[in-house]
């Protein structure tokens, strides 16, 4: 069985940038408000002409540059997204075939902010037979959202992140991993509308809640910071590893308040765990593909350096997935602040 490697990052952002001040304009709310709550000072914002697939298409022609690889080796291509280009096709047909990937299948994966995670486990399998994955995490979160609702609309941002895995032992190695689901917890965190539970009627969109996102927010929080925290903790003691050995834990960037608990639930110095999340918000399943692009970019990664992944989301789900850093990967994040 091959070893999948990550062998190249692509990672794209809209140029619209929206900060605090401007949803102060819209929102009963301000910049400070935003800031003690979530450590968000703006977010980047998809524009009239772009969707999912061209976000996705971006990032993943990106990563597919950075490796000199051509769209005709690519056997796989997963997206995951809650934020489906439409009910059907998949996401993943459209960026096919915006990219030339003529031998590709092409399906999505859907898992809120943990399923990049889970869709990696999954990528691993194919890869393991010999084949070549672009796996991408794209979400169009601000055309989501209720933008006369303060507690959700200030959270969230579009972007998308592609990782090109190929068997190999270089680059970077996904080792142990974790991930679990509670769907009774799904109607704390979803978007309820729009499915065959609750179909679209003239009603629900003249009120414009036929595509918004729901949370309970302190009942996110509780749950979010406990199973991030005990998926961390599984996937070191399987690895026979302690915190200490983590040079990085990169996080799904889903607000600063979580990051800095869960941070505290590990005993891990907050110094360890990246953040941008104060640029970028929270992009849903992109969010990890576009922290460690960003972190590369950076020059944060070594060689040797053992990453920790951990991220949660609706479903509820929650995964964890340690990174070996064996050999540099090239990166590229387009529209980086």
């Amino acid at each position: 069985m091959a070893t999948a490697s990550i062998k190249a990052i692509g990672a794209y952002v809209p140029p619209t940038v929206i900060t605090n001040d401007e949803l102060s304009q819209r929102l009963d709310t301000s910049d400070e408000w935003i800031r003690t709550r979530t450590g968000i000072r703006q977010r980047h914002a998809a524009g009239p002409e772009e969707t999912t697939a061209t976000l996705s298409y971006a990032a993943a022609r990106s990563a597919l540059e950075e490796a000199d690889l051509s769209p005709q080796a690519v056997d796989w291509i997963l997206v995951c997204t809650d934020t489906a280009e439409m009910w059907s096709p998949a996401t993943a047909c459209f960026v096919q075939a915006m990219l030339g990937a003529e031998r590709a299948s092409a399906i999505d994966l859907t898992g809120g902010c943990a399923g990049f995670l889970q869709a990696l486990t999954l990528a691993q399998g194919i890869v393991a037979q010999g084949k070549t994955v672009l796996l991408i995490g794209t979400e169009v979160l601000t055309k989501a959202v209720d933008w006369s609702d303060r507690s959700t609309a200030v959270l969230f941002g579009d972007g998308s992140g592609a990782f090109l895995l190929t068997p190999g032992e270089d680059g970077i190695i996904p080792r142990q991993a974790f991930s679990q689901s509670d769907g009774r917890q799904a109607d704390i965190l979803n978007k309820p509308y729009g499915g065959t539970r609750n179909p679209l009627t003239p009603e629900l969109v003249a009120e414009g809640h036929h595509h918004t996102i729901h949370m309970e927010g302190r009942k996110v929080f509780r749950h979010a910071v406990h199973h991030m925290s005990d998926a961390a903790r599984r996937v070191l003691q399987e690895a026979g590893m302690t915190s200490e050995q983590v040079a990085w834990v990169v996080p799904h960037q889903a607000n600063q308040r979580i990051l800095d608990a869960v941070a505290k639930e590990l005993a891990i110095p907050p110094a360890k765990v990246f953040s941008h999340v104060a640029h970028y918000a929270n992009t849903g399943s992109a969010s990890v593909v576009l922290a460690l692009a960003d972190m590369l970019t950076q020059g944060l990664i070594r060689p040797q350096d053992q990453l920790l992944s951990v991220a949660f989301g609706s479903g509820f789900s929650w995964a964890a997935q340690l990174l070996e850093v064996r050999s540099p990967v090239p990166a590229r994040f387009v529209n980086k602040d």
